[in-house]
């Protein structure tokens, strides 16, 4: 891993490549340096993470990735905190380094407060952009969870579970969880 090189601008092919930390999204020629997640935020991203390799394991659906490279073709790369891509698509989207290049199937966004506008605002309309089929929002304070579908003239909401609930999404069929009850809370 190295420091972020004094370059002014990037290709996103260069981004993709690069090894940097402290990580950095990308965006028209420009690195963006990330926030520092929270030890909640790190805790909610590793129990679901869990819960989905286990679900996706289980059922042969695909892959689940925790926090890697997503170079979309609209040109922008994003670090989702996790990424979901079929099986049948596995092949073609991974790169040889384990890094996503093309549009996944599922993204999941874990809200922190200096992220919430970032994720629910600039992100979702680039992930909507890019045609990512469904999207995840999920409230560290809240623990809610929001799943969107993309829709052509943006993303609709399809299941909403409070905190306490089951989220059952409509994009993993057969998949459950209580995230409050995952996380300990």
């Amino acid at each position: 891993m190295s420091q972020a090189p004094e370059k002014g601008i990037w290709t996103l092919e260069e981004w993709l490549e690069a090894e940097m930390e402290p990580r950095y999204e990308y965006e028209q020629g420009r690195l963006v340096p990330m926030a520092s997640p929270t030890r909640r935020h790190n805790h909610i991203i590793g129990m679901l993470y869990s819960s989905l390799y286990q679900y996706t394991s289980q059922n042969q659906v695909g892959s689940v990735s925790l926090e890697v490279d997503v170079a979309l073709p609209t040109g922008v790369g994003f670090i989702p905190d996790l990424s979901f891509v079929r099986q049948e698509r596995v092949e073609q989207l991974f790169t040889s380094s384990g890094k996503i290049q093309g549009v996944p199937d599922l993204v999941v966004e874990v809200l922190s407060p200096s992220t919430r506008t970032r994720d629910t605002v600039h992100k979702m309309r680039a992930y909507h952009k890019a045609g990512v089929p469904w999207y995840w929002v999920v409230d560290s304070e809240s623990l809610t969870v929001h799943e969107y579908q993309h829709m052509p003239e943006g993303y609709l909401l399809r299941t909403l579970a409070e905190a306490g609930e089951a989220f059952e999404p409509k994009a993993l069929e057969g998949f459950s969880v209580n995230l409050q009850a995952l996380v300990g809370e």
